[in-house]
């Protein structure tokens, strides 16, 4: 699979704003779904083999599916409440699978987001951040991470496979809704390093 011509183009810049930088506030939508998790999992990986950047992962609310609890434990991911967290504190504040204003998130609404990763709408407070690509066509913020990661030559692990594989199936209803092409190039790529159990 060929990473898309936007990647390349964004890849630079968001290796400028991720040089430099030594802390990072990922946060997901409340009640964080599969895809939300890989996807801040594969941010975190970007970060720490681009900048070494220590991230802190965050969400609102629980993860109340089984299947879901045990990816969180499978990737090892220190999941924090997000209202435990002062969002200034950090040098950059990401979110990802959800926007500013969009009321799925906990962050506290006068909260400078820097980078937004995201596969629905684009939502008027987002033109603001820095950093951001959204792609409503995509069936998963995954696919989108994934193709970060291939540009920016990531190594992808069995654990973060397998979340990505999984956040792409449970978004698209395995790849059969609001699926694009880059979504199965994604699965298909990411399928043979994933644990199967």
């Amino acid at each position: 699979m060929g990473v898309p011509q936007k990647t390349r183009r964004n890849v630079r810049r968001l290796r400028e704003l991720l040089v430099g930088r030594k802390t990072m506030l990922i946060a997901m939508q409340d009640h964080p779904d599969p895809d939300a998790v890989a996807a801040a999992g594969a941010l975190r990986a970007i970060a720490n083999s681009v900048g070494g950047i220590a991230c802190s992962l965050a969400h609102g609310g629980i993860i109340g599916r089984a299947e879901n609890r045990a990816l969180v434990r499978y990737l090892g991911l220190n999941l924090r409440p997000l209202e435990a967290l002062a969002a200034e504190r950090f040098d950059l504040v990401a979110l990802v699978d959800t926007q500013p204003g969009t009321g799925n998130n906990s962050l506290a609404p006068h909260a400078k987001v820097d980078i937004i990763f995201d596969h629905h709408a684009t939502r008027p407070a987002s033109v603001s951040a820095p950093f951001r690509d959204i792609r409503r066509r995509y069936g998963a913020t995954s696919t989108i991470l994934y193709e970060y990661m291939q540009a920016l030559g990531v190594a992808v692990d069995a654990p973060l496979a397998t979340a990505l594989c999984y956040g792409i199936r449970s978004d698209t209803q395995d790849l059969e809704r609001d699926t694009t092409q880059a979504d199965v190039d994604a699965y298909l790529a990411l399928y043979p390093l994933a644990n199967k159990r």
